[in-house]
């Protein structure tokens, strides 16, 4: 869409008599592009309960009536049918519904009481309808001049409230103001609180410099600053038509001061807005509601000045200690009556108990200021945490909204403005957080969705062969029916476990070489294994080892072996090219050349066959080239985090990629597309694995384990 949108919703929860709201519709994009965004500003001055009702019903009400308009569908065929025609019709029918649930519900309400704008954004177009003293200001610039100029778009006031005293119901909503949005402009809908702050210059400067997200925060921080008892309601909207706005106050000022340093230094802008916040204070604070900030103020001020504890002594010292006469008397003319005429008298009861008032007093006072500031301080701090939950309880609306209609694309998207906005949150403002640690988790859940994520906590254990020795060092699996073989190079041996039982066998030859690597099955069941330049193959039915002499030279590197129509496939890295052998007599006398196009094997890791003949060709980068002769057109999803070095890839009726580094089994379509992603921190150490796609499980082998991990 060409514009962007942003609420301000401050103290709506204090308002005594009454209550506000503002709803922006989040309708999935495709509807959106249809029908375009409604949103509602509404204040209802009631009974709270009957306010509440009455603001519910509204929101509800033309949010049902728009969306699901039979005229939406035919605008695509009826050029005439307008979205300002459809919502004029939308009003009209929430006008005579409005009157029909005041009498239902026995709510005496005059329309006085109401202030509400009502509009839809489509594409470059507003409508919109207003009814009270909410104000609709434009921002805009002309082509001849740099600085943005502030109109009030709204009708004179006898044409907007209808006829003044004359305004009923029917009519709440008859008047509708449509037109396109001009270029780099911003719309701003605000109560009357609001729009008397919004005329300020440095809140222009905010609204015009910065996206509508970042200036409402800013707003908010500065009026959270203000004053905390006076409900402030704002609706920013931008033309976002080719025009990106930085995000923070910050990041503006750091753009301008770039911007100017050829001409003069940028001179910020006081300190979050200091001058501006007390300037509005004065506007927005009610003659009945005390600003504790400013009285607490003061009074310290008076304190330090007067400075009570030395005031104390002198009142102590005033009660308590006579005045000492006899220092005027002279030595030579002192005796016993002179002394007893001068005998200092004891404090009154009087002026003791108006030191114990005083002090009491005093010590009130001083517990009375510090918790204030308290409070005060307790009350802004939750009030930021709340502006920072209802952006990222926003964001996670918006990402179930687009998950749930399978946008996968915006959906990761919105998570991505997420991440953003919660990496900017200082650190320090982290913990004023209302259940940040599970905001941040519910991310991290939202994340692992949005990639297909599967955490297994706790997997079963099919088979430890740790318990026939601690040396044994089992490097790969293969699995036919129940049973699944496991090969130990190191003590040239292969051993057989049913999945419902344990081990149960261990095969071995002398004839092994050095190594049983990559395991490859044929139709009839056999297992092939890669030694050195011979194929030892394992006959399940009698379990014993036949070998099979490989044509090879001393400059080959062969990687990889796979069974494909009864014929041997390997990879040799040092020729790029993929070779088939086929068996005479107990040996694969020649390698027969099957790429047709130029491959780069030098850091391929893994390859295997689908059923169709196609080869796929596992890169140590995690791309995936598939060949049939020639190079086939073929990509694979990104996820996050990306594949690190991954070792083997398995194609049957989906892709299976084993990650060890990520300790991550990741499963793709064949077109590639990613499907599911299962993680587990008991893959420690992943050195194969194997699928029973008709079972819908998994065999992992770590370390010297074997783990069932359903799929």
């Amino acid at each position: 869409m060409y514009t962007k949108i942003a609420p301000i919703t401050i103290n709506t929860e204090k308002k005594a008599n009454g209550a506000a709201k503002i709803f922006i519709a989040e309708p999935d994009p495709a509807r959106e592009q249809l029908a375009g965004k409604l949103f509602i500003l509404i204040e209802v001055e009631a009974k709270k309960s009957d306010a509440n009702k009455i603001i519910d019903f509204v929101v509800s009400d033309i949010n049902t009536n728009y969306y699901q308009n039979e005229k939406l569908m035919l605008r695509e065929k009826i050029e005439a049918l307008k979205i300002e025609n459809i919502f004029e019709t939308v009003l009209v029918k929430t006008n005579k519904n409005l009157i029909d649930f005041l009498s239902k519900e026995k709510i005496a309400l005059s329309p006085k009481s109401i202030n509400a704008t009502i509009g839809i954004i489509f594409d470059n177009e507003l409508h919109f309808s207003n009814i009270g003293t909410n104000q609709a200001l434009l921002l805009y610039k002309e082509d001849t001049d740099s600085k943005y100029k502030m109109i009030n778009v709204e009708r004179n006031d006898d044409t907007k409230n209808l006829g003044g005293d004359n305004i009923n119901f029917k009519k709440l909503f008859s008047s509708i103001i449509s037109g396109e949005m001009p270029t780099k402009s911003y719309f701003i809908f605000a109560n009357e609180s609001l729009s008397e702050y919004l005329f300020n210059q440095e809140l222009i400067e905010i609204i015009t410099k910065l996206a509508p997200l970042g200036a409402a925060e800013q707003i908010k921080n500065t009026l959270f600053k203000i004053n905390s008892f006076i409900p402030f309601l704002g609706i920013i909207i931008k033309n976002n038509l080719h025009h990106e706005e930085p995000e923070s106050i910050e990041d503006y000022r750091q753009v301008e001061a770039a911007r100017s340093n050829a001409n003069h230094r940028y001179e910020a802008p006081t300190s979050n807005l200091t001058t501006t916040a007390e300037k509005t204070e004065q506007i927005l604070s009610p003659v009945s509601v005390v600003n504790t900030k400013k009285v607490g103020g003061f009074c310290w001020r008076v304190i330090k000045k007067i400075n009570p504890f030395r005031l104390r002594g002198k009142l102590w010292r005033l009660i308590f200690k006579p005045k000492d006469k006899t220092a005027n008397i002279q030595t030579v003319a002192l005796n016993k009556d002179t002394l007893a005429l001068e005998t200092p008298k004891r404090p009154s009861k009087t002026k003791k108990i108006l030191l114990i008032i005083l002090t009491i007093t005093l010590l009130a006072f001083l517990t009375n200021l510090i918790y204030q500031k308290t409070k005060t301080k307790k009350t802004e701090q939750a009030q930021i945490s709340k502006s920072y939950e209802d952006v990222i309880k926003q964001k996670e609306n918006q990402f179930e909204s687009y998950w749930l209609y399978s946008d996968e694309k915006s959906a990761k998207g919105v998570l991505e403005e997420l991440k953003t906005y919660l990496d900017s949150i200082p650190e320090d403002k982290e913990g004023q957080i209302n259940g940040y640690s599970e905001l941040l988790a519910k991310y991290n859940e939202q994340v692992a969705r949005s990639q297909h994520i599967t955490q297994i906590e706790q997997l079963k254990t099919i088979a430890d062969f740790s318990i026939i020795g601690g040396d044994l060092s089992i490097e790969n699996i293969t699995m036919i029916g129940d049973k699944i073989y496991a090969s130990d190079s190191s003590k040239k041996a292969i051993y057989r476990l049913n999945t419902k039982d344990n081990v149960s066998a261990v095969i071995s030859s002398d004839q092994i070489k050095s190594y049983l690597r990559c395991p490859t099955i044929s139709k009839n069941g056999s297992i092939y294994y890669l030694d050195e330049n011979q194929v030892v193959v394992l006959n399940p039915q009698d379990e014993k080892l036949t070998i099979n002499k490989l044509a090879t030279t001393s400059s080959q590197n062969l990687i990889g072996l796979y069974n494909y129509t009864d014929k041997l496939y390997t990879l040799d890295k040092a020729k790029n090219q993929l070779y088939r052998y086929v068996l005479t007599n107990n040996e694969y006398p020649t390698a027969e050349p099957r790429l047709k196009s130029k491959l780069d094997a030098s850091d391929i890791n893994s390859f295997t066959i689908d059923d169709a003949g196609n080869a796929y060709f596992l890169k140590s980068s995690g791309v995936v080239q598939k060949f049939y002769g020639t190079e086939q057109k073929f990509t694979l999803d990104t996820v996050d985090p990306t594949l690190s070095n991954p070792t083997i890839i398995k194609v049957l009726s989906d892709i299976y990629i084993l990650d060890p580094a990520n300790k991550r089994l990741a499963i793709f379509d064949k077109d590639g597309k990613a499907k599911k992603q299962y993680k587990s921190e008991q893959f420690t150490d992943l050195k194969d694995f194997v699928v029973n796609e008709k079972t819908k499980r998994a065999y992992m082998l770590t370390d010297n384990l074997i783990l069932e991990l359903p799929l």
